[in-house]
């Protein structure tokens, strides 16, 4: 199936590893305009190294920081003359606690990144996705909005508000024919697994690289495929929904976790 993403212009939040970097990286092999932001210089200029294709921009911004989202807004709208795809990717579990040990400023921190960004870029590119005839946005949330736990209850509840963000948003913005959906991953290796790892290994008194496969060999367990998830395994379906074969599909959340949840409706 050929997917209708020639020269589209995406905005990806957090490009710099994990799923968005996957997402960059996939976005323009299928020929986008991809424009990325991260807080890591570094790690976006590894990105630009490795990218196809040209014409993208890749700049630093705390999604966190207000001013910081309106200079990577019109920049990218000076840059590529307009946007047709929004991904808020950005996010971060932040601590990894359970309710009585985190605090405001643990709540803060999670509602910033997790949730607040996600509508200050959803407003800082709306009038832009209103001028395009492909206009979407594709939230990035987590089956923990769905199946919260003990640990990072603060991430979960910040997840669930941006899966409703979604769903308001593609109310509130189908007149202007700009599709919302959501697309919710399950364990995937990123690199909050990663600070994970190195939490445990610093308490444990392990190294860190064997940590991380006692970590990765215990959640496959819990994973009716019998794996962690990698980032490629989220792109799939995120392009889909930036092309034109997903042209009616909008106020939807769409599952990719391995089978974890398994919800028939």
């Amino acid at each position: 199936m050929k997917l209708t993403l020639q020269n589209r212009k995406v905005v990806i939040t957090g490009a710099g590893d994990g799923i968005g970097r996957a997402l960059a990286l996939a976005f323009a092999e299928a020929g986008a305009k991809v424009a990325g932001c991260a807080r890591s210089a570094d790690r976006l200029e590894s990105l630009s190294r490795e990218i196809s294709g040209d014409g993208h921009l890749f700049e630093t911004a705390d999604v966190k920081n207000v001013d910081d989202i309106q200079r990577f807004a019109e920049k990218v709208n000076a840059t590529l003359g307009g946007v047709d795809v929004l991904v808020n990717n950005a996010g971060a579990i932040g601590k990894l606690a359970t309710f009585f040990d985190l605090d405001d400023n643990d709540w803060q921190e999670a509602f910033e990144v997790n949730l607040l960004s996600a509508a200050r870029l959803s407003r800082a590119f709306i009038p832009a996705l209103k001028k395009s005839s492909a206009g979407a946005i594709i939230n990035i949330s987590s089956i923990a909005a769905s199946r919260p736990g003990e640990i990072f209850p603060h991430y979960s509840a910040m997840k669930a508000g941006m899966s409703a963000l979604s769903s308001s948003l593609s109310t509130t913005l189908a007149p202007d024919g700009i599709r919302v959906n959501t697309v919710s991953p399950g364990p995937v290796w990123t690199r909050s697994w990663e600070l994970e790892a190195e939490q445990a290994a610093e308490v444990s008194g392990k190294n860190i690289a064997e940590m991380a496969d006692e970590i990765r060999a215990s959640t496959a367990e819990t994973v009716p495929l019998k794996r962690m998830g990698l980032p490629e395994d989220v792109t799939g379906l995120v392009l889909f929904l930036a092309s034109d074969r997903a042209g009616w599909i909008t106020g939807s959340n769409f599952v990719v976790d391995g089978g974890v949840l398994r919800q028939p409706y």
